[in-house]
């Protein structure tokens, strides 16, 4: 989920008058704006402009559902060099939300004597909201980023911490510097047919594109009381202490919707997706026997005939969505039993998040077969013998294993730039190339990749001691 980024700015500058006339009051008429529709103070309108930049740079993840923290606490200006208050900015907020212009909602407050972590308050981007701020000047073209580290690192609360940089830190700010560098070269434009009728979405500053600057995004979750054994137990064999877990980018061409990619063009070119199929499993069985499981996607392989090949794959009566899913909680949930209640959920849609549960063929996927949960989980097992030692570790094992693709699929993105000059999008654990380059990268991103700097720190070899 999009969050604020403090770190945004814009050249243009709103007046009270801007937003109490014209096409953006019409566009707000219930709007409140004080006495006379015009008093709201120079603070009010920094935090406007904030919220403004923000909506417009990422309304596109996650169906532009904003999280945030509702507490009143300063942030540290090295992660807020506008000095936005939060008095200021839950001012603008609410009184979008009460105009219409955003919708939302605030988290309720936990039981008193609970200890666990606070709730998230929510917001919702609105087409009105969207075009408010384009009226008002405030566009991709003209939202700019104040200086900022490419490496973030937050706790469970997504709160900024600050950090010590070290070793691993510099490396990996350096590469992302070069990286971003690299991408805003270039033209990368996506065909878009959403709500707001911008038709082509372009990055890049080659031909006048939204500047593009990535964050590689670390966790440390030593605010959750019930991952703090597991924390603390790595803590004393941890040489990097707080960047071992997670260190995924998002944003930009990840915000858009998956079957709008495939219109991304890198300089005016087509361009295709190569990604590691299986990806938690393949970088166990990468790291436990030196080889890869698989290297041909599920597609690939049953278009010859070979689908039975595939890691997600364990019978044929059992739909490969329910593996996948079923793995995934093996590889992020500790405990069978927890791993079971957790797929229960998904496949019975108890969650209020839609997102977050099955959808109606899956359902009946699971509808068609007998096997409990506990026999897929076995049957799963069975199949991936060689790395049963890595399920059911629990959250902070897929974290170590998500940093070890993280890794990877930068190291590789960069590799690629420095020795061939090949531009490549990463998403996750996949790369988007020109199509002229899709087979030489589909060759080569399995024989490359690794870094010494990233070995030294890597936790996969602690996962199955946890």
């Amino acid at each position: 989920m999009p969050e604020i980024d403090y770190h945004l700015t814009t050249l243009v500058e709103i007046t009270k008058e801007d937003i109490s006339s014209g096409t953006p009051r019409a566009l707000s008429s219930n709007l409140d704006l004080g006495k006379d529709n015009r008093t709201w103070n120079k603070k009010q309108l920094k935090a406007l402009t904030l919220i403004l930049c923000n909506l417009v740079r990422s309304w596109r993840e996650d169906g532009g559902v904003f999280l945030y923290a509702r507490d009143k606490r300063t942030i540290d200006k090295k992660f807020n060099p506008n000095q936005i208050g939060y008095s200021s900015l839950y001012f603008v907020i609410d009184k979008f939300i009460a105009a219409g212009l955003l919708t939302g909602g605030i988290a309720p407050q936990r039981t008193l004597g609970v200890k666990a972590p606070k709730l998230l308050s929510w917001f919702v981007v609105t087409p009105r909201v969207l075009k408010f701020a384009y009226e008002l000047g405030i566009n991709n073209k003209t939202v700019r980023i104040i200086k900022s580290p490419h490496v973030r690192l937050r706790n469970f609360q997504k709160h900024l911490q600050t950090y010590k940089p070290n070793a691993y830190t510099k490396y990996v700010e350096d590469q992302m510097k070069s990286y971003c560098e690299h991408l805003n070269n270039q033209s990368i434009m996506v065909k878009t047919n959403d709500e707001t009728n911008e038709g082509i979405v372009e990055y890049g500053t080659k031909l006048g594109g939204q500047r593009i600057h990535l964050y590689r995004n670390y966790k440390t979750w030593t605010d959750i009381e019930e991952l703090i054994p597991q924390i603390s137990n790595l803590k004393s064999k941890i040489p990097n202490n707080n960047f071992n877990l997670g260190g995924r980018s998002g944003g930009y061409w990840h915000g858009h919707k998956k079957e709008d990619r495939p219109t991304i063009l890198i300089n005016g070119n087509k361009t295709k997706e190569a990604d590691f199929p299986c990806s938690h499993i393949n970088l166990c069985y990468r790291h436990e026997t030196h080889n890869w499981y698989q290297q041909e996607t599920y597609k690939e392989l049953k278009e010859v005939g070979r689908e039975q090949e595939d890691a997600y794959i364990i019978s044929s009566v059992v739909h490969r969505d329910l593996t996948k899913h079923m793995v995934q909680l093996m590889f992020n949930v500790k405990g069978r039993p927890q791993v079971s209640r957790k797929f229960n959920d998904w496949i019975f849609a108890r969650h209020d998040d839609e997102k977050k549960n099955a959808t109606k063929q899956q359902q009946q996927f699971h509808q068609r077969h007998n096997f409990s949960n506990m026999q897929l989980m076995e049957m799963i097992e069975n199949k991936h013998a060689k790395i049963k030692d890595y399920f059911y570790k629990g959250k902070i094992a897929g974290q170590i294993i998500q940093w070890e693709e993280a890794n990877l699929v930068f190291n590789i993105a960069n590799q690629f730039i420095n020795e061939h000059g090949i531009t490549t999008l990463t998403v996750h654990d996949e790369f988007i190339v020109e199509e002229k380059h899709y087979p030489m990268v589909k060759e080569f991103m399995y024989s490359s990749g690794y870094s010494e700097v990233c070995a030294k720190y890597s936790l996969m070899n602690r996962i199955k001691h946890m």
